[in-house]
Parts: C-alpha cells; structure tokens; sequence
C-alpha cells in the first residue's frame, strides 16, 4: 500500500467542502486515487436512475450526459455509443442500481469468461483495452448512481486494493456530500441562501417572510429563483439538493495507455 498517497486521498477528502468547485474536487480526487490504485484509468461515473423499475426489479440506468474524456480524442464517440447501448446489462451498475454501493470488482460478480462473450465486452472492453474493473459506490441524490471507477487491462485488482477501496468508501461519500453541498449552496445569493435554510428547518412562506421581514411574494420569488438554479421543482428538492448536491456529469483522468471515461 502508497501511505503517502492514501493520506493524500485523507487529506483531501476532509476538505472537500473547501475545493473550490465539484469539478476541481473530483478532478483533484481522481489524481491522488491513481497513486494509491494502479491503473489505465479512473473514471468519476454519474447515472440516472429511470422512475421505474426493470423486469430484474432494478431501475433503468442511463447516462446523465455525454462524458468529457481527459484527454479529449481518448475514446472515439462510436465506442462511448456502444457503451451506454449495453449500460444496463452491465453487472456492477445493475448492483449499484439494486443498492449496493460497496466496493465490488467485476470478477466477484461475474464470470469472467461468460462476461467475455457479452455485447458489452466484444463492443465496448475489448476495443478499450479493459480487462478488469473495480468500483466503489458513493450515495449521492436519490435518482443518481454515483461512484468512482478504477480501470486496468491486466491484472486483476488484488484483495488489499479491494479492501482499501472499502475503507476509503465512507470518507469518500461524507466528502462528495460536502463537496456537493458547498457547490449548490455557492450558486444562490446570501439572501437565497437564508431563505433556503429557514426553508429546510421547516418554516413555511409566511414564517421566512417574518423573519427575514420581507414580504411572501419576496419570498416566494426567491424560491423561484432558488428553484432555477437548483434545477428543482419543490421546496423539499431544493433543500435536498443544498444539502446533497448534483453534478449530472462524469468525468476522467489518463493514468496509463487505453484511457477511457464513460
């Protein structure tokens, strides 16, 4: 085990909030997890859960965007398209979708010579030079599968790389948390911000407007505009997505050849 890089990933993660950006912290995360995880390639994955659920009993999964690869050319359009084709039928988004966020690599859930002969790889591993995966879930907004992926042709990750991921995982997800909350909070007005806050304690229309002694319809507006910039419809989604936040992107950072990002 990288000690030094393992405190690096410490260090960082309880001072997620202080990063700046979501897009910095997870850009900086990626970076000092490809010195504790030797790989091609890490990968900050975002899905969005369909509303209903799959004949499997698991809900939908689509990607939430097209992804930015690091760098740019590093995987042609055709092979991003072949992947999210087959997204559902991949065995460790299908766990995640089904609850379960710990850290897992793909040979604990598959057989990797059956695996072999699916869409999925013929279209999408072999062509990327993937030939084994580990990821670990974080808990982000209720319609999301949010994690990071770590990617390597050969070999398999080891039981301690396994282990690690786990132990890291909750100080991964207590940081994305504030990572994501910072980044939600630091798009509304000071004055939005009180009106969110009182909002999630609790308080109605009326009781916001007595405390901060504007008018409701004041109140009601910046609601309108907390809700804009949110990208939330109520009241109870908008104090959810302060607390929690949402990116609604994915991301990569080129660690060796074959880098990928989807």
């Amino acid at each position: 085990m990288n000690t030094a890089a393992v405190k690096a990933i410490l260090t960082l993660t309880a001072d997620a909030e202080a990063a700046g950006s979501l897009e910095t912290y997870h850009a900086e995360l990626l970076t000092a997890m490809a010195a504790a995880f030797p790989c091609d390639v890490l990968v900050f994955n975002e899905f969005e859960l369909g509303p209903r659920p799959t004949r499997l009993g698991t809900s939908a999964v689509t990607c939430t965007t097209s992804p930015p690869l690091e760098p740019a050319d590093a995987v042609s359009p055709a092979l991003i398209t072949a992947f999210v084709r087959h997204l559902a039928a991949h065995p460790l988004i299908r766990l995640h979708a089904a609850g379960d966020s710990t850290a897992h690599r793909l040979s604990d859930v598959t057989g990797m010579r059956s695996f072999r002969r699916v869409a999925l790889y013929g279209e999408f591993f072999r062509p990327a030079a993937i030939g084994h995966q580990l990821t670990l879930g974080l808990d982000g907004p209720p319609d999301r599968l949010v994690g990071i992926w770590l990617n390597r042709t050969r070999p398999d990750f080891s039981d301690d790389e396994l282990l690690l991921a786990e132990l890291l995982r909750p100080h991964l997800h207590a940081a994305e948390l504030a990572a994501r909350r910072a980044a939600a909070r630091a798009a509304l007005t000071a004055r939005e911000r009180e009106v969110l806050d009182l909002v999630a304690a609790g308080a109605s229309n009326a009781a916001v407007a007595e405390v901060l002694v504007v008018s409701p319809a004041t109140v009601k507006k910046h609601l309108e505009n907390i809700y804009g910039k949110l990208n939330v419809g109520s009241r109870t989604a908008a104090a959810h997505r302060a607390r929690a936040g949402t990116a609604g992107r994915l991301l990569s950072v080129r660690t060796g050849p074959g880098a990928l990002s989807v």
